[in-house]
């Protein structure tokens, strides 16, 4: 794999500082990539083992969620999360210049990403998406959801979460050490936990979700990405959501449930292969 090269920048996207890291030439196709909801994610922690390689064909931008790493500490009690996000990210592309491009996430980035190319005008001028482990919502593990929200700062606790998204912890030390400092940035557990606050005095039902039935008339070409060994979501979800759409591909890869991070290689593969496979289709 390559060394991951890259600039760090900021810039003020709708309203809020965000940090993106930048590498490859910008006369190269435009390439977003947004990380997982974990807690202590950052876009490193997310891509730093496959930015490289991507960075060798095209013009890569990874900007931090409202949450995490270096971008404002947002929360929003009236929106689901990825309603939150979704014109944070929209701001993010106009503002550097990003007329269209081509996206890949993984878990929540990745569900963010479905999410966005059902949202009313493609906001976001998705070309392509990618979505490693991210359904959009649907055919997540109750076991899954409420192992990932139970977290609080510690070695210990970010070696668990490491282990659960990653598959494994062998040769992640730096990246434990790192998840733990991050989870300790001011506003960072704040914001991911606020979401869970409830009011006692009022009884809120679900609102209605009409995702599965805009994601059958889909407009843009979609690839899934199941590990096999995943531990959060129903065995054969991505299949699932394929079967609505002619647009939409489903790919299986021996890995858990971020295979950007335990199966780098062959995450730069696959995405390399759909991307020049779907370009004239």
């Amino acid at each position: 794999m390559a060394k991951p090269q890259f600039e760090i920048r900021h810039i003020n996207a709708g309203g809020f500082k965000t940090r993106y890291l930048e590498a490859g030439d910008r006369a190269k196709p435009a390439l977003v990539l947004i990380h997982d909801g974990a807690f202590g994610t950052t876009a490193e922690l997310c891509w730093g083992a496959i930015l490289g390689d991507l960075a060798l064909d095209y013009h890569v931008l990874a900007p931090e969620l409202l949450g995490w790493g270096g971008t404002d500490k947002v929360a929003y009690f009236d929106r689901s999360p990825y309603a939150a996000r979704i014109p944070h990210i929209e701001a993010f592309v106009r503002d550097v210049g990003i007329e269209s491009a081509d996206y890949v996430g993984a878990s929540f980035g990745g569900s963010l990403i479905m999410r966005a190319t059902v949202a009313p005008g493609n906001p976001w001028k998705i070309r392509r998406a990618i979505s490693i482990s991210g359904t959009g919502g649907p055919y997540r593990l109750q076991s899954g959801i409420v192992a990932l929200a139970d977290y609080t700062p510690s070695i210990e606790a970010a070696t668990t979460l490491t282990e659960l998204i990653a598959g494994s912890t062998v040769g992640l030390e730096d990246q434990i050490r790192q998840r733990h400092e991050n989870s300790l940035i001011p506003g960072h557990w704040e914001t991911l936990m606020a979401p869970r606050l409830k009011n006692p005095s009022v009884e809120r039902a679900a609102p209605a979700d009409d995702y599965l039935q805009c994601l059958a008339k889909t407009a843009v070409r979609s690839l899934l990405v199941e590990g096999l060994r995943d531990p959060l979501l129903e065995k054969g979800w991505a299949q699932k959501l394929a079967d609505l759409s002619p647009l939409i591909s489903a790919v299986t890869i021996d890995a858990g449930h971020e295979a950007n991070i335990e199966r780098p290689a062959e995450v730069v593969e696959l995405i390399k292969t759909y991307l020049a496979r779907s370009e004239n289709a």
